[in-house]
C-alpha cells in the first residue's frame, strides 16, 4: 500500500514520492537523526513475499554498501517494515538523470562525454572490487545540478539491484535469464556465457551512443527485441554520424571499439572509453550540434504506424464513428479521435527523427507484428509481446531449442486433483480467462482458446500463427477436436465440464493454494510450470517489472497522481476496485489508486455498482479512466455519459476500444500489459496536464 506524507518507516518520515519501479517505490524521507533528506526505496508487499526478489533487493544493499565512491549512490541503512516489506535508505540525489535530459533536449556531445567520464570512474572503482553493475543505461546516470556556475554537475551511478560479484556472475545467465536491458546488453550477456567487467563497458558504449543520438543502438529494427538482441550478437556497431552527421567521425571509431563483439578487442577499462570519447569531441574540426532534441512523449505522440496486413490475418477496418463530439466537460481532457485536448507541438525538433511514442520504456523501439486497424487508440509503433520474444530467444540460445529438454511425464497437483502432464507439451488448450495470454507469451501456439468477451483481442490474435478453435464458452466438443496434450483451465468450471475435459486430456485448474493472490504474474508462473517453461515465465515477470520501472522513470509527471476507473454500460455504472488488473496496471505506472476504492470483504467482484449516481460528483482523483461498453460509446468521445460526470474537474481518459478494454479486464497478462504500454499509456499521459 502506498505510504502517505508523514508516515514513519524505520525512523524515517515520508516527505514525498520520488518514483516507482517494478519492484517498489522510492520516497524522499527525512533522516531520523540528521537534518537532511534521504531516498527510501521500499520493496512492494507482493515482491517482499517472494524469496527471489527479496534476495535481489537485499543484494542491492549489500553490494552498494561496499562501494564508497563519490560517483556511486551511497547506501545508509536497510530494514523491514512491520508488514514485512524490505527497505533501503540511500543517498538522495536531487536533480534528474541522463535519460530525462535526452527527452528534454538538453543533451550535448560535450555533456555526454562528461557524464560518461563520471560514470566511468564509478564503474572502474566497482570493477576493481570485483563488482559488475550489469544494467548500465542512461536512466541509471543520476545528475545533480552544480551549486556554482563554475562547477560541473555531479553524476552518480545508481541501481545496483542486479549487480553481482564477479565470482558468481556466470550462473545468472546460464539458466536463460537475461538480466540486462536488451537495448544495452553485451553479446555475451545475451548468449548466457560468462561475463566480466567488459560487458559493462559494452553497455557504457551503447549508452554513449544513445546520449549522442537519442537512439539506442539497433533500435527500430523489424522484429523488435528479438532482432535487437540478434543485432547485438551479429551486426557491426552502428555509426553515430549516420544519425547525427555533424558529430566528429572519430566517435564512430570510439563506439566501434566499445561495442566490439569480442571483449578482448574492446576498451579494457571504462576510463579508456571515456577518455577516447572526450578526445574525439575535443579534437573535432567541425561544429558539434546539440544531440537529438526530442519532445516529451507524453505531450507529443506521433501518429500510428501500420504495416500491410498479413495474408490470412487481415482485420476489416472498423466503420468510422458518427458521433458529433464529446460533451463539453469542464476539464477539457478527453481521449480519442473526437477528443478536446491541450494544444500540441507539431513541429519536429532539430536533429534525427524522434523515437516513437511507444518508446515509453527506455530503449525499446519496435514495430507491431501485424496491422490492426481496430486499434483506435494506437498512436505509436506497438511493443506487443516483445518480452515473450526475448524470453524465447534466450531459451533458444542457451538450451538449443524453444522448449528446452525433454523428460518423463510430470505429476501436477492442482485445486481439483492431480494431472499427469507430458514434458514440454506442444498442443495446449487454453480454456480459462487469461490462459491464452500466458500460453502465447511463453511461446506456445494454443490449439484451442477461450475468448468469453467476443472475438479474440487483436494483441492475442496477432500472436497466432495457426488456426485454433476460439470459443466464447468452454465447448468440450471443440476442445476434443483440437486434440490437446494438456488443457489449462484456470477459470471457474462446473464439475460436469471439468470431468468432460479430463476425459479429453490431462486438465490442470488453478493451484491448490487457494489463498495465493491470483493475478497475471501468478497465472503466468503457474502456466509456465504446467508447460515446462518456468524459467521463461520468471524471465517475463522480472523483465516486464523492470520495464515498467523505465516507463515510470521517463514519465515523472504522472507519478503520484491519483486515479480511479469508472465503468459505463447500458445497465449501469460501476467503479473498479483494488486490487484488480486495471488498478494494478495503473499503479505500476506510478499512479496512486483511489483509497476509496479498496476492495472490502463484502465486495464479491472487482467492481462495485454505483447505486446512487450522485456519488459520481464525489470522485476527486486527479485522473478518471472511463471504460465504456455502452451502445452510445465510440471514437473515444464523451457523448452519452451520465450527466453527473460533467462536474468532474480532473483529466478524463475515455476508453471504448475493445482491445484496450480486454487488456484492462481480469486477469490481464504479459501480452495485455505490453499492449497497454504501447497504446493506452501514451494516450493516458498525454491527458495529464
Amino acid at each position: 500500500m502506498a505510504l502517505e506524507t508523514g508516515d514513519n518507516v524505520g525512523g524515517y518520515t515520508i516527505e514525498s514520492v520520488l518514483g516507482s519501479g517494478g519492484m517498489g517505490t522510492v520516497y524522499r524521507a527525512a533522516n531520523p537523526s540528521l537534518p537532511r533528506s534521504d531516498a527510501l526505496k521500499i520493496l512492494s508487499a507482493e515482491f517482499s513475499r517472494d524469496d527471489q526478489f527479496r534476495a535481489r533487493f537485499q543484494r542491492e544493499a549489500d553490494v552498494a554498501a561496499t562501494l564508497d565512491h563519490p560517483n556511486i549512490v551511497a547506501v545508509y541503512a536497510r530494514g523491514e517494515t512491520e508488514q514485512g516489506q524490505l527497505w533501503i535508505a540511500m543517498q538522495y540525489v536531487p536533480g534528474t538523470d541522463a535519460d530525462r535530459e535526452l527527452r528534454a533536449g538538453t543533451m550535448t556531445a560535450p555533456r555526454a562525454a562528461h557524464i560518461v567520464t563520471e560514470v566511468a570512474k564509478a564503474l572502474d572503482f566497482a570493477h576493481r572490487r570485483g563488482i559488475l553493475h550489469r544494467d548500465i543505461k542512461p536512466a541509471n546516470f543520476l545528475i545533480s545540478p552544480a551549486e556554482h556556475a563554475s562547477d560541473e554537475e555531479r553524476v552518480f551511478l545508481a541501481d545496483f539491484g542486479i549487480a553481482r560479484a564477479l565470482d558468481d556472475a556466470g550462473h545468472l545467465t546460464t539458466d536463460g535469464t537475461v538480466m540486462a536491458s536488451v537495448a544495452y546488453a553485451a553479446p555475451e550477456a545475451l548468449t548466457g556465457i560468462d561475463v566480466d567487467h567488459r560487458s559493462d563497458i559494452y553497455s557504457l558504449g551503447c549508452s554513449l551512443f544513445r546520449m549522442l543520438t537519442n537512439k539506442a543502438p539497433f533500435a527500430g529494427l523489424p522484429g523488435g527485441l528479438a532482432a535487437m538482441a540478434a543485432a547485438h550478437m551479429t551486426s557491426p556497431p552502428p555509426r553515430v554520424t549516420d544519425l547525427v552527421p555533424g558529430l566528429p567521425r572519430a566517435l564512430d571509431d570510439v563506439i566501434a571499439k566499445a561495442m566490439a563483439k569480442d571483449p578482448a578487442t574492446r576498451y579494457q577499462s571504462a576510463r579508456e572509453l571515456a577518455a577516447a570519447a572526450t578526445a574525439a569531441i575535443a579534437d573535432a574540426t567541425t561544429a558539434i550540434p546539440r544531440s537529438t532534441i526530442t519532445q516529451e512523449w507524453s505531450t507529443s505522440p506521433p501518429p500510428a504506424q501500420h504495416r500491410p496486413p498479413v495474408p490470412g490475418h487481415s482485420t476489416p477496418p472498423r466503420p468510422p464513428s458518427t458521433q458529433s463530439g464529446p460533451a463539453p466537460y469542464p476539464s477539457g481532457y478527453f481521449s480519442g479521435s473526437h477528443a478536446q485536448t491541450q494544444p500540441r507541438q507539431t513541429g519536429a525538433p532539430p536533429g534525427p527523427p524522434p523515437p516513437s511514442a511507444a518508446r515509453s520504456f527506455a530503449d525499446l523501439d519496435v514495430a507491431p507484428k501485424k496491422a490492426t486497424p481496430k486499434r483506435r487508440l494506437l498512436i505509436a509503433t506497438g511493443i506487443v509481446a516483445v518480452i515473450a520474444v526475448v524470453a524465447i530467444v534466450a531459451g533458444v540460445l542457451i538450451t538449443g531449442g524453444p522448449g528446452g529438454g525433454t523428460g518423463d511425464p510430470r505429476m501436477v497437483e492442482h485445486a481439483r486433483g492431480t494431472a499427469e502432464v507430458i514434458a514440454n507439451p506442444r498442443a495446449v488448450a487454453a480454456v480459462g480467462p487469461g490462459d491464452a495470454d500466458a500460453v502465447l507469451a511463453l511461446g506456445l501456439q494454443p490449439v484451442a482458446v477461450l475468448s468469453p468477451g467476443g472475438p479474440l483481442p487483436g494483441y492475442l490474435r496477432d500472436e497466432l500463427t495457426g488456426d485454433p478453435a476460439v470459443m466464447q464458452f468452454v465447448d468440450t466438443n471443440a476442445v476434443a477436436a483440437a486434440k490437446p496434450d494438456v488443457i489449462v483451465a484456470t477459470g471457474d468450471l462446473d464439475d460436469a465440464t471439468y470431468q468432460k475435459l479430463e476425459e479429453i486430456a490431462p486438465t490442470v485448474t488453478r493451484p491448490k493454494d487457494d489463498e495465493q493472490v491470483w493475478n497475471w504474474q501468478t497465472q503466468l508462473q503457474w502456466v509456465g510450470e504446467i508447460v515446462g517453461r518456468e524459467g521463461q515465465a520468471t524471465q517475463l515477470i522480472s523483465t516486464i517489472a523492470a520495464q515498467q520501472t523505465d516507463l515510470r522513470n521517463q514519465n515523472a509527471k504522472v507519478v503520484g497522481k491519483t486515479v480511479s476507473v469508472v465503468n459505463v454500460t447500458d445497465s449501469g455504472v460501476s467503479e473498479t476496485l483494488a486490487p484488480s488488473n486495471a488498478a494494478d496496471f495503473l499503479t505500476s505506472l506510478g499512479l496512486s489508486y483511489s483509497n476509496k476504492l479498496q476492495r472490502q470483504s463484502t465486495d464479491l467482484t472487482v467492481t462495485r455498482p454505483v447505486t446512487d449516481m450522485v456519488k459520481l460528483y464525489l470522485i476527486d482523483t486527479d485522473i478518471m479512466v472511463v471504460v465504456r461498453t455502452d451502445t452510445t460509446a465510440g471514437g473515444g468521445g464523451a457523448a452519452g455519459l451520465p450527466r453527473e460526470l460533467s462536474a468532474y474537474r480532473g483529466a478524463m481518459v475515455i476508453v471504448d476500444d475493445p482491445d484496450v478494454i480486454a487488456a484492462l479486464a481480469e486477469p490481464g497478462g504479459a501480452l495485455a500489459t505490453q499492449f497497454l504500454d504501447a497504446t493506452f499509456v501514451p494516450e493516458l499521459a498525454s491527458r495529464v496536464p
